[in-house]
């Protein structure tokens, strides 16, 4: 089965982003993204929470809903985000996740995984593009396919 996500988020955070990678700062995801399992492709909406425990890594929670497909999905998932120093306006970024997606009439299932990028930041925008992969701790048949899927970022904070 072939798993697609693309994600278009926007990021709401107190500062500019750039300065909104330094400790103690948060950012709030909006996130509208498509996906598609199998035959069934889905409209996923979600909220996300970070927080920036020390400078350029952010420590983060989400929440994300799949409809317009059968079975309804729901996702939680726990992350963290390293963004590399490298320039002050491209970033390049690691991050590990941890998922667990709630799956209708089925059982659900748990995955880990990693997102890796580079990320533009031009205050107030952010661009980035990356690929995430999960692979799955335990759960059914719905998910079969594990390959990296392409993910995009616009942020705008203010």
């Amino acid at each position: 089965m072939k798993y697609i996500l693309a994600l278009i988020i926007l990021s709401f955070s107190q500062l500019s982003y750039a300065a909104s990678l330094q400790a103690g700062n948060k950012s709030f995801d909006v996130k509208l993204s498509s996906a598609s399992v199998g035959r069934e492709d889905y409209t996923v909406a979600g909220v996300g929470l970070h927080y920036f425990a020390v400078d350029n890594l952010a420590l983060g929670a989400a929440y994300e809903y799949w409809f317009s497909g059968e079975p309804s999905i729901a996702k939680g998932t726990l992350e963290s985000t390293f963004y590399i120093p490298v320039h002050e306006t491209i970033r390049p970024y690691f991050g590990l996740l941890y998922s667990h997606y709630f799956v209708g009439s089925r059982s659900d299932v748990d995955t880990y995984g990693y997102r890796a990028g580079v990320s533009l930041i031009n205050d107030p925008l952010l661009f980035s593009v990356g690929v995430r992969q999960e692979k799955h701790i335990s759960g059914n048949s719905l998910f079969i396919d594990e390959d990296p899927t392409v993910e995009f970022v616009v942020g705008l904070s203010f």
